[in-house]
């Protein structure tokens, strides 16, 4: 790492095309006095006009505050020259550059910079800190890291972007809100209402903003750079304004060889995302293709149309209870090496191991004849394999409840559906999993649906 003269800001390059500012003053919640900010301007424009820095990560040393804001010290030494301290700058003069013009804790007015920043929060964003996060064009917070309009309790103004940067991100409703009453709100509320982009858990904020600097680094650049200056520049615009930037930027792009030499690559498959067996941009949306070709002429159960019905609704209900992304894809496939003509090793190379072994662990051992035996085995299974496992079986059991009672409020005869001997076994189900902790939720809407049967057959 490479400091600033104090460093209390320092600066790196902790892998190719990436850079790293943190401020570095934990003692002090990493609060910007005016040593960090002459710090700040330094190396903001050592990023911006390094052609070989692509993407930026701005973090705070230390598990308690990314940016606690302004130095209050340094603010009081503006009117107190005898409190003993450093102005954050000249209180006399208003027009002093570079502060406060470009930012009074740092080139915070800074628009020009066209490669994309991203803050890695990993403690409290309050004030000026907030300020500095909104700077950033993606955040990524640790789950305890909390923002605020604190300097609200002091008497002390947004002056760094907050009025200005804080509506355009999350509406003004919104940012009033935060404004006018200074409340400090937690990680998950700020991803909520779209002031952050990505919740970690707490001490992974850092790591994976690297990783998705990373990421960005990587790609081709050109056209990567001209998008984010059309979204910024037009964004607020009439619409045919903001479309006459585009048209713009884009023209500048085609004298280029970038996009020449990208449009080969993807033709002729030289790309990670086009060669045989790279992984899929969306893993749910790859295995919903891959499920409704194996399931398609097969004829639906409980009633329902076609086969991959059933599967789908699978997929929603496991979302719906809080699943991620690869258990929403092994709802879509779960029924597929059971019922349809695909193998193990097909789920293994479409979608790699873990997806097969969950799938394998979702589905029944055709090899055991008895019924009981089979279903025992399959419950044993779905019990050792995990909790995406436990989430899609369950899942699936609402699933198949949830039809029969459609189709015995429609008037189909219960004993036909064999309504008694399956409400048995779903209960059984559901008591056999009762000690490996499944989602509540999903238990309690199970029960509820299990007692509305047991009345509908009654």
């Amino acid at each position: 790492m490479e400091g600033a003269s104090e460093e209390s800001v320092l600066y790196g390059e902790p892998s190719p095309g990436v850079r790293l500012i943190t401020i570095n003053r934990p003692e002090a919640r990493n609060a910007i006095g005016p040593v960090e900010s002459r710090a700040l301007f330094d190396f903001l424009g050592r990023f911006r006009d390094d052609d070989s820095a692509n993407a930026l990560v701005i973090t705070g040393t230390g598990t308690e505050a990314f940016c606690a804001g302004a130095d209050l010290k340094s603010v009081l030494a503006q009117y107190d020259p005898d409190s003993g301290g450093e102005p954050l700058f000249d209180g006399d003069d208003l027009d002093a550059a570079p502060i406060p013009r470009e930012g009074n804790i740092g080139p915070t007015r800074w628009t020009g910079i066209g490669k994309p920043v991203i803050a890695a929060v990993n403690g409290a964003a309050y004030a000026g800190g907030l300020e500095w996060a909104c700077f950033a064009h993606i955040r990524v917070a640790d789950q305890h890291a909390s923002f605020g309009v604190t300097c609200r309790r002091w008497n002390v103004g947004l002056g760094d972007g907050g009025t200005q940067r804080l509506p355009r991100m999350i509406g003004m409703s919104r940012a009033l809100d935060l404004i006018i009453t200074g409340r400090v709100i937690g990680a998950r509320e700020a991803e909520r209402i779209g002031l952050v982009n990505e919740v970690t858990e707490s001490g992974r904020c850092l790591s994976r903003s690297l990783e998705l600097a990373a990421s960005i680094s990587a790609l081709p650049q050109p056209a990567l750079r001209t998008d984010l200056e059309a979204a910024l520049r037009g964004f607020g615009r009439p619409l045919e304004q903001g479309l006459e930037i585009e048209r713009e930027l884009f023209n500048s792009l085609l004298d280029q060889p970038e996009i020449r030499t990208g449009t080969r690559a993807f033709v002729d498959r030289d790309h990670p995302d086009r060669i045989s067996g790279a992984p899929p941009l969306y893993l749910p949306a790859a295995a919903y293709a891959f499920a409704e070709k194996a399931h398609r002429g097969q004829p639906g159960r409980h009633g329902q149309g076609a086969f991959i019905d059933h599967p789908v609704l699978v997929a929603r209900i496991t979302v719906e209870h809080g699943g991620d992304e690869f258990a929403e894809s092994a709802a879509y496939l779960h029924d597929t090496v059971e019922k349809a003509d695909v193998t193990a090793e097909d789920i293994d190379a479409k979608f790699g191991p873990e997806m097969r072994d969950l799938v394998i662990a979702l589905g029944q051992d055709p090899g055991i004849s008895d019924r009981a035996e089979r279903r025992a085995d399959h419950r044993h299974r779905v019990a050792v394999a995990g909790e995406r496992a436990l989430l899609v079986y369950l899942s699936d059991r609402l699933a198949g409840i949830e039809a029969m009672l459609e189709r015995i409020e429609t008037g189909d005869d219960p004993s036909e559906l064999e309504a008694n001997r399956r409400l048995g076994l779903w209960r059984g189900d559901v008591e056999a999993l009762s000690g490996t902790s499944p989602p509540p939720g999903l238990v309690a809407d199970i029960s509820d649906r299990l007692d509305r049967l047991e009345r509908l057959i009654s």
